[in-house]
């Protein structure tokens, strides 16, 4: 059985699992293919920062998102140099000098795999529809028509507005999603068109059909 960590989730996110069942879906679980360690290191001290060079929480103050910074014609170099930490950078949406990229850690909830939410450490919070290939033997989840929703983190009211607002991005998905659905011809329940042999799931394909994934 699929390990259940929507309560790694609704933390992450900083809602209560009882919200973000009603206002996402649940359960979720990790999405083949997928990592989905530690997305960000933690924010702890921060550095000194000497006059001329904005804060994080200065620029959390004057609303400015990571591009913001462009506006005092910074780069993240300049930033460490100005007594910024990686932690600081990584919390302002910006990647430390020299660092890599670290990639977004997915999850996926429904049966078949309806919609996906995604951590980027580098930037808002995702949520897509699972599109599933295969990685020679391996099932893969990729997310398609992915969509930032800034708004989810904290969201404690499903019915305000932010609450809406993330309903809203996660209903067109689930339209999307639903299309591309279909019935396996053999034990006749849902799956995804794409993971289909002759109109028939994996699963039954492999058992009835001889083909060998």
């Amino acid at each position: 059985m699929t390990e259940d960590r929507t309560a790694e989730v609704a933390q992450r996110l900083g809602v209560d699992p009882r919200v973000l069942a009603v206002l996402v879906a649940a359960p979720w679980r990790a999405a083949d293919g997928h990592h989905t360690g530690p997305v960000a290191q933690p924010v702890g001290e921060r550095g000194t920062v000497y006059v001329g060079v904005p804060s994080p929480a200065e620029l959390r103050e004057l609303d400015l998102p990571a591009d913001g910074l462009r506006h005092f014609g910074l780069t993240p170099a300049d930033l460490r140099r100005g007594g910024w930490t990686d932690a600081d950078l990584r919390s302002a949406g910006l990647l430390p000098p020299g660092a890599t990229a670290d990639p977004v850690a997915w999850f996926v909830a429904g049966e078949p795999p309806q919609l996906m939410l995604g951590f980027d450490p580098a930037g808002p919070v995702l949520l897509a529809r699972p599109e599933p290939r295969r990685d020679g033997h391996l099932p893969v989840l990729d997310p398609a028509d992915a969509v930032e929703v800034p708004v989810l983190p904290g969201c404690d009211d499903p019915d305000g507005d932010a609450g809406l607002a993330v309903r809203q991005v996660r209903d067109g998905l689930l339209r999307r999603a639903r299309r591309r659905l279909t019935h396996c011809v053999i034990c006749l329940r849902p799956v995804h068109r794409a993971a289909t042999t002759h109109g028939a799931c994996h699963g039954c394909a492999g058992t009835w059909l001889g083909f060998v994934f």
